[in-house]
């Protein structure tokens, strides 16, 4: 045995690695997701638990895992448990990472506090606490980091053909993995090519190929009767579509014009080499790209160590550059933000590595004109644990204990459903959570839920008629010249139709024969002759939001899944009042309808973080949105109906008035009357 495996094999060595995985994954533990949350993580848990296939390119290695943990014999629910997963694989990655320093330069301290800057980063920590791929993604990464820079300090057949398996297994989770994976897999064959021959080289591509087995799962599971699957991989062809994305575009993260304005055609290089590596600097306290530079600024003069200090360069700015120049996610957007910054995970691993080794470097120098190196070293230590620290107490805020806000949504939409209704979704930000409480925990069993983005591919349709014998679906697909939602609804007859958030701009066949009303969270279409009377959907709609609170998901961060689900809220809670206005003009202005509409208007101006100018003030720790034109419309509709039963609503009035003429863009057609109120009002004042 070595000298390098003897002291990788004694216990000292690991225990820095062990500590930082146990703190961590204690630190994860605690602020564990009680359930599904934002983003994927419904969508992943649902296809993993069923036994079919996530979105493309079907994470195969996420799902057999997935289902391995969901059958742990403890927890609270089926989702916790998945999450437990992204809390394993993500401390580990820390761990990894302790020891991938430790073995290059020989500090416990530098190892622990490059674990510390990543697993107490805001955006590691936020996807440790919840299912999804990317803990794993930086698992994978930094084992074969790891793997790699033991091949450097000592080429051994047996070392390249586990990097070589790891590569294919991270590869069968995550396609960013090849950005680390690819050029190290490179790098160790060219080190250990004596040790290797033409033999080694033809075992490490069979133990590669070997690692990729997991994708033959997709070929199974999508032939099963799973509740949750995309797409057809019972073919070759498809199985390699899927594996390609061609659905989304293969060398880009979507295709734009794919879904809204949330891809563009002329990329964003710019924008995302900012977000993933200046803002870097905030995600790592401050220290993490300081450090990494002073990791190439002070490192020895030895060969082996500037060689292996230029490969771990190369392959940062390779990801940096390769990924961005592929990147063509919108920036305009926060929502938009956070979700490309889930792939900024990779990048802040490799600088937290070259962190943790400036450190060490710098320590070094420490210790050459220190009189004790022993109290250096303990400073280093010290150093490493108020990291931890700082980082667990600085980005607290990246705990998702207590996040219930996609399971409370859900459960308040559904519970207000008519008996064996048909419910449509649209969109990441709904779909996932209803396929995981609908599919997996079981939520009305007796309701089919559908997706309209997913209704347009002839496979989902298929698939939903396998599932539902009794669903009638028409011919082609949901796209504009396929069906439309009209012609749904008249196939099934005996079931009521439900949007939960909205109908796609292009349909407005329901017009023909149905009306749309907004009860609750969800969008219910009537027969035009059996709409419900004021009095009817009022107490309907009481009753629906009886048990929903709003403000839980208000509070999260701008432009989170969470956040954006509490906007939709109150853009319902904002249809709610529009439709009350409906009710008290189709009513000869009535008062009562009017009245109903003004609250709901003021509560949302009051969850939207208030209105000096309305003399609305805000709800404690909510941040002010900007209210859109609509809502002072109708409030100054509400206030003016109001007003002739009510003098004092005249200034109300005039107030909301002026608030839309200053907001309104110069089309809207409401503005002349505005305006004309606006000059009454004035006019009478002055006499």
């Amino acid at each position: 045995m070595s000298e390098l495996d003897a002291a990788e094999a004694s216990t000292r060595f690991w225990l820095a690695p062990l500590g930082a995985f146990v703190t961590l994954l204690a630190l994860y533990l605690a602020t564990l997701a009680p359930t599904i949350v934002g983003g994927d993580s419904g969508e992943l848990t649902a296809a993993a638990v069923t036994g079919g296939v996530p979105h493309p390119p079907g994470y195969p290695v996420f799902a057999l895992l997935a289902r391995l943990f969901a059958a742990l014999p403890f927890g609270p629910c089926i989702a916790w448990r998945v999450n437990l997963l992204s809390a394993v694989s993500t401390a580990a990655a820390a761990g990894l990472l302790c020891a991938t320093v430790q073995l290059w330069t020989a500090r416990a301290g530098a190892g622990l506090l490059a674990a510390g800057l990543f697993g107490t980063n805001p955006l590691v920590w936020h996807h440790a606490a919840a299912a999804e791929v990317f803990g794993l993604n930086a698992m994978f990464g930094a084992l074969a980091l790891f793997l790699w820079l033991r091949i450097e300090r000592a080429p051994a057949r047996r070392l390249v053909l586990a990097l070589a398996f790891a590569c294919g297994l991270g590869m069968g989770n995550h396609h960013t993995f090849v950005f680390i994976g690819a050029p190290i897999f490179l790098r160790s064959l060219w080190v250990a090519r004596r040790e290797l021959r033409v033999s080694g080289v033809a075992l490490a591509a069979l133990s590669g190929a070997l690692g990729l087995l997991p994708y033959a799962y997709l070929a199974i599971a999508s032939r099963s009767a799973a509740a949750v699957s995309w797409g057809d991989q019972s073919t070759f062809d498809g199985l390699l579509g899927h594996v390609l994305r061609r659905e989304y575009g293969t060398f880009s993260l979507g295709r734009a014009n794919n879904k809204a304005d949330a891809f563009v055609e002329t990329g964003t290089f710019f924008p995302t080499l900012y977000l993933m590596l200046g803002a870097s600097l905030r995600r790592l306290l401050g220290l993490g790209p300081l450090l990494a530079v002073a990791a190439y600024v002070l490192a020895p003069r030895k060969r082996a160590d500037r060689a292996q200090a230029r490969v771990l360069l190369a392959v940062l700015l390779g990801y940096a550059l390769v990924f961005c120049a592929m990147s063509n996610m919108s920036t305009d957007k926060p929502l938009y933000r956070i979700v490309l910054s889930r792939f900024f995970i990779q990048s802040d691993l490799l600088i937290a590595l070259a962190a943790g080794i400036g450190w060490a470097w710098l320590f070094r120098r420490l210790e050459a004109r220190a009189a004790s190196v022993s109290r250096v070293s303990r400073l280093s230590l010290a150093g490493a644990g108020l990291v931890f620290l700082a980082g667990a107490a600085v980005n607290s805020g990246a705990s998702q204990r207590g996040n219930t806000v996609f399971r409370d949504f859900v459960s308040a939409a559904f519970a207000s459903l008519p008996r064996d209704a048909i419910v449509v979704t649209m969109g990441d930000h709904l779909t996932g959570a209803v396929f995981y409480f609908r599919e997996v925990e079981k939520l009305r069993p007796d309701v089919i839920h559908l997706d309209q983005q997913l209704l347009g591919f002839r496979w989902y349709c298929d698939r939903a008629l396998r599932r539902h014998p009794d669903l009638a679906i028409p011919a082609g697909v949901y796209l504009p010249g396929g069906f439309n939602i009209k012609q749904l609804m008249d196939a099934n007859r005996n079931r009521p139709l439900v949007v939960l958030d909205r109908l796609g701009t292009w349909d407005e066949s329901w017009k023909d024969g149905y009306k749309l009303a907004t009860t609750g969270l969800t969008h219910p279409l009537f027969p035009a002759d059996r709409f419900p009377s004021f009095e009817q959907w009022a107490e309907r709609d009481r009753q629906a939001m009886a048990n929903y609170d709003p403000i839980p998901a208000l509070l999260h961060p701008i432009g989170s899944w969470e956040q954006v689900l509490g906007e939709l809220a109150l853009n319902m809670q904002a249809s709610q009042a529009h439709l009350a206005l409906v009710y008290s003009h189709d009513a000869g202005n009535a008062e009562a309808p009017a009245r109903l509409a003004v609250n709901l208007l003021e509560q949302v101006v009051r969850r939207a973080g208030g209105s000096p100018g309305l003399g609305i003030p805000g709800e404690p720790g909510v941040p002010t949105l900007d209210l859109h034109t609509t809502i002072l419309k109708n409030l100054g509709i509400g206030y003016e109906i109001l007003s002739h039963y009510d003098p004092t609503f005249a200034s109300r009035t005039v107030k909301a008035w002026e608030l839309f003429i200053a907001k309104a863009p110069a089309t809207d057609s409401d503005l002349p009357a505005a305006r004309a109120y606006v000059e009454r009002a004035h006019a009478a004042a002055q006499h």
